[in-house]
């Protein structure tokens, strides 16, 4: 094999690894962005046996969420996070709350902490 050939194929395995590579950080960027959460949601929550229906309303810049929780006995600001598809907020309300779960297109679900109790909640975004 000449010397030209040579050097033609070694330029092309080190851009074919380049190329790897960039692809790669790529897609670990990509799997760590924030999923989209903006929007209207309806949400039901439940604590041993009992049911509420809540509405948050959230607003959304890169991964900061911020908006409001509206609940059947009180209502307030919420803020908190989403990474990936990961999402946690706190709701500043008379009774705060603490939320966590995880973001599947229009749906989520995780649970729910407050006064010492804990408890699960599923919401769909309006359409």
């Amino acid at each position: 094999m000449g010397k030209s050939m040579q050097n033609s194929k070694t330029v092309w395995v080190k851009l074919s690894s380049c190329l790897a590579m960039i692809l790669m950080c790529a897609a670990a960027l990509a799997s760590d962005a924030a999923a989209n959460v903006a929007g209207t949601w309806s949400v039901s929550a439940s604590n041993g046996g009992r049911q509420a229906s809540q509405t948050l309303v959230i607003q959304q810049d890169g991964k900061k969420i911020t908006g409001t929780f509206k609940g059947p006995l009180q209502s307030g600001p919420l803020e908190g996070t989403v990474t990936g598809n990961a999402i946690t907020f706190h709701v500043a309300t008379r009774r705060p709350l603490d939320y966590t779960g995880t973001v599947d297109g229009d749906a989520m679900k995780g649970t729910l902490s407050g006064a010492g109790k804990t408890g699960d909640w599923t919401a769909t975004r309006a359409k």
